[in-house]
């Protein structure tokens, strides 16, 4: 059917497909495929071609395009204005949250010295400029307290250290046989 003459018929949306990896502390750091529309994200899988997952994507990845779009996700600086565990907070502009951050930090280093900072934090996305790089610059800038950064990766490496002699695994693409015993160091995994 023909449109009236005047009348502009609506474009369609354009859809393109973009590649990214996996933003989650996990070391498999999956290769995505993300369906972009209208420069939205409205759909995340597997990149089928990457050499190791092969397409595979956690529950959780799979649906990142929902915890995108979601009205419960934060956009902004919040301040909580209430008790802690009530949930009351006022929206804030970036230079407030970091002031105002800046300030408690210069605080408690004035008032207890800048050891009584611990920053505990782990890997981020296990990138190579997330894991392990401007946080630790920070902090140790700060002169705050150093620390075994993880609770669950100490076993792992353990792990890797006796059967390995070093904190790397095999490359995945040797493993071609299906294995007889699993380790999970620290991962509370239940199997049987």
């Amino acid at each position: 059917m023909t449109p009236p003459p005047g009348t502009a018929t609506p474009e369609a949306p354009t859809r393109r497909t973009a590649h990214g990896v996996c933003p989650h502390d996990c070391p498999d750091a999956c290769a995505l495929l993300l369906e972009v529309e209208d420069e939205k994200v409205v759909r995340v899988h597997g990149n089928p071609e990457h050499p190791v997952t092969r397409g595979f994507l956690c529950n959780k990845v799979n649906r990142y395009h929902e915890r995108l779009a979601s009205t419960d996700r934060v956009l902004h600086p919040q301040i909580r204005v209430g008790p802690k565990g009530k949930g009351e907070f006022r929206r804030a502009s970036w230079d407030e949250a970091l002031d105002l951050v800046a300030a408690r930090l210069a605080a408690i280093k004035q008032e207890s010295g800048a050891e009584s900072i611990l920053p505990y934090h782990y890997a981020g996305t296990m990138g190579i400029i997330q894991n392990g790089s401007l946080d630790r610059r920070f902090f140790h800038a700060l002169g705050a307290s150093r620390l075994e950064e993880t609770i669950c990766s100490t076993a792992g490496m353990a792990g890797f250290w006796s059967c390995y002699g070093s904190s790397q695994g095999p490359a995945p693409e040797s493993l071609t046989k299906p294995c007889d015993r699993s380790f999970s160091g620290g991962s509370g995994v239940p199997f049987s």
